[in-house]
């Protein structure tokens, strides 16, 4: 990207006005700035909306609504004037102008960021507007309050004037702390916490801090700490091993060793000593969650606590969640003991009290379960994706194991469950399911059509060739047109912005597929692969795999495949999540290039395979991607063949893979699904899919998902060799 001195050298001559304003801008000589826009306005310039939406971002905060006004009617529907709209919205909610404030967001088409939605909800608290959306102004308030996971202006506001009010309730704060220790945000905990005042913040920052001492405090006895005599701080837990330090992680709490005064509570009203016992052994239990299941395994504990029941129920789905987490056998049992705490609540109403995070770990420890031979837990996969909210149910993975769990049911149950459907109708209801999501390209699309067919899913039918016309329109497009000249000057951060605010938010109802097709064709002809591919992603009925699933530098990646013996489908797949084929690709970690391969991964391999490398070399494209082949089939020999283990180890480092792999033998589907990283979850599923799409495309291959998933995953065999420990 060009910042300063001489403008780029593709810059077209029509195009050094705007070269001019952004220079202006970033040296923040806004007369200059100004001059630059007002003559870019009078040109007619096509990329004037973004010289007057930098002129106007400078000086945002002194503009007044009039001016606003009249940018947001000189562009409209443009991308520079929806992003203005939501900086205008922070700024008014800043001076709490909510009348200006409520006649602006109806138009903030994008709607995508959440302090404007905690700001919009206390704009109509404060002027008694009727609420817009589902829910009444509390739902609203709670919903947006807790989706918040990083300290912000907006959303915290709107809790200091809710929560006075009784907008907000003592019991939505105590459940905001939760999530917020679940998530570890230690910043909005301490933020939250100060809506209680000032002894219970105090009270969270210790917790935050030392949970087990918090729980635990140093006993008020006169030999406390004497030397040879009675033991101190900490003295009640003891090593769960023999010879391990006493640190406080992995120890048993021996009930008898409980010192019989807390300080750390001591003045606390009792009310609210048992959520704040609550949040400090949601903070242990990610520390050590094995030492705060004994603790709760004392008769004593709820009593000592004040729990109440739903408070340990909650403590103990934290210990199984991060069970389940750490893919422990006994996950299952944990989640089953969570729920039966009960106090009068069913099971299933117990665990709708939990988190969405909390809940998708105990439909992972279910369904790892269920596929390493103990069918027994699919009922309790029914029971966790049934507990989850709506969005979170309609989600294709639990979509899919939900189904699975339905179809899994007994013909004849030992212990029938009242308003159960029979097993006749739970499997039909679980064929529906997989009806549902089967029609797609995704991972469990393709999984769900293969299990409901018993044979892999049909490739759709290419869509009819874009004629001229659709071209010519697309191309013709204002903001696809600003994208292109942004995407010349090199600016692409901006022009990308623009491309997605066209394709999805420019036209009412969104852009036709033939629509999207021809956009992405524009992107596709300049070689703007990560536009082609996501553009034509958009797509509802007619699906292009040929447009979604391009093959750029085809000889070059068939070549290096071929030379290392690797599948150029499973190759290309891992490419097209990568990079999206943008050759100088660099992540914020240091990879980089088309296969996106960390400096020292690429000196390593270099080295091993002796290709000709120097650091310089790691964005050539052909040297990028003869490293990343050798790199890949490396690990993939070392996780013998499998695809789904590889793919893991190239994103978490082999590592990590080799530890996921222990355990029980399982479906492959089901390990993935298990893996502990977020990112390395849906990285996998996404290059296996990717994997299946390519080998179409590029061989005519039947898309079957279960051919590159292999049969199952688990221990290294013992006659295998040794794992190449020096892989990095």
């Amino acid at each position: 990207m060009w910042w300063g001195g001489a403008p780029p050298a593709h810059a077209a001559v029509d195009d050094l006005g705007v070269v001019e304003a952004r220079e202006a801008l970033r040296v923040r000589d806004n007369p200059r700035l100004f001059a630059a826009r007002d003559a870019l306005i009078a040109s007619g310039h096509p990329l004037a909306p973004w010289a007057d939406f930098w002129a106007m971002q400078s000086r945002l905060v002194q503009a007044s609504p009039s001016e606003v006004d009249e940018f947001l009617a000189r562009w409209p529907q443009t991308y520079v004037a929806d992003r203005l709209r939501n900086d205008w919205l922070l700024v008014l909610g800043q001076r709490r102008d909510w009348a200006t404030f409520l006649r602006i967001q109806p138009g903030f088409r994008m709607n995508d960021d959440k302090e404007v939605v905690c700001y919009g909800v206390l704009a109509r608290q404060q002027t008694h507007a009727v609420p817009e959306g589902p829910g009444d102004l509390r739902e609203q308030a709670r919903q947006a309050w807790w989706a918040q996971k990083d300290p912000d202006t907006g959303c915290i506001t709107m809790a200091q004037a809710l929560f006075p009010a009784g907008v907000l309730t003592t019991t939505d704060v105590w459940r905001k702390l939760r999530l917020s220790l679940e998530t570890d945000k230690p910043k909005v905990v301490q933020q939250t916490a100060q809506l209680l005042g000032a002894t219970v913040a105090q009270a969270v920052a210790r917790l935050v801090g030392q949970p087990r001492e918090y729980l635990f405090p140093r006993p008020v006895t006169a030999s406390a700490g004497r030397a040879g005599g009675q033991r101190g701080a900490g003295a009640h837990l003891e090593s769960s091993a023999k010879g391990r330090p006493k640190s406080g992680r992995h120890k048993i709490v021996r009930p008898s060793d409980l010192p019989q005064l807390a300080p750390a509570v001591a003045g606390l009203p009792k009310e609210i000593q048992g959520p704040l016992n609550l949040l400090a052994l949601i903070r242990w239990a990610a520390m050590d969650a094995p030492a705060v299941a004994a603790a709760l395994d004392d008769p004593d504990a709820r009593t000592r606590w004040q729990l109440t029941a739903e408070e340990a129920a909650w403590a103990w789905a934290q210990v199984a969640r991060q069970s389940a987490w750490r893919l422990q056998p006994e996950a299952p049992a944990l989640y089953e003991r969570a729920m039966a705490v009960g106090g009068g609540l069913s099971p299933s109403d117990v665990a709708r009290t939990w988190s969405n995070d909390t809940l998708s770990w105990m439909g992972r420890a279910a369904l790892r379960a269920a596929t390493a031979g103990q069918p027994q837990h699919w009922s309790l996969v029914e029971r966790a994706v049934d507990a989850m909210p709506i969005d979170q149910q309609q989600d294709p993975a639990w979509v899919y194991w939900k189904a699975r769990a339905l179809m899994a049911r007994p013909a004849n149950p030992a212990v029938p469950v009242p308003g159960a459907a029979q097993p006749a109708d739970a499997r039909q209801q679980g064929r529906e399911l997989m009806a549902r999501i089967s029609g797609t390209t995704s991972f469990y699309g393709l999984l769900a059509a293969e299990d409901l067919q018993g044979a892999p899913a049909k490739a759709p039918a290419r869509p009819a060739a874009l004629n001229d016309a659709e071209k010519a329109e697309a191309r013709a497009l204002p903001g696809i047109d600003r994208a292109m000249r942004l995407f010349a000057l090199g600016w692409r951060g901006e022009a990308v912005r623009e491309w997605n605010y066209t394709v999805g938010y420019s036209k009412v109802g969104g852009l036709s597929d033939r629509e999207l097709l021809a956009v992405a064709d524009v992107a596709c002809e300049q070689e703007i692969w990560d536009r082609c591919i996501n553009t034509s992603e958009r797509t509802r009925v007619e699906v292009d795999l040929y447009q979604r699933f391009p093959t750029p530098y085809r000889r070059d990646v068939q070549a290096a495949a071929q030379e290392v013996g690797l599948d150029p489908a499973y190759m290309y797949g891992l490419i097209r999540q990568e990079s999206r084929f943008i050759v100088a690709a660099r992540s914020n970690v240091g990879a980089a290039g088309l296969m996106q391969v960390m400096p020292a991964t690429a000196a390593w391999t270099a080295k091993k395979l002796g290709i000709a490398y120097t650091p310089d070399l790691i964005t050539d494209r052909l040297t990028n991607i003869k490293l990343g082949a050798g790199y890949l089939k490396l690990i993939q020999d070392d996780f013998d063949g499998s695809q789904a283990m590889a793919a893991a180890a190239y994103n978490a480092g082999p590592g990590r893979p080799r530890r996921w792999r222990e355990g029980p033998r399982l479906e492959t589907a089901a390990w993935a699904e298990n893996i502990p990283f977020n990112e390395t979850r849906d990285y996998v599923k996404k290059v296996l899919a990717n994997a299946v799409l390519y080998g179409h495309v590029l061989q005519g291959r039947p898309l079957s998902i279960k051919t590159r998933l292999g049969g199952t995953i688990g221990p290294r065999p013992r006659n295998e060799p040794p794992p190449q420990q020096d892989l990095p």
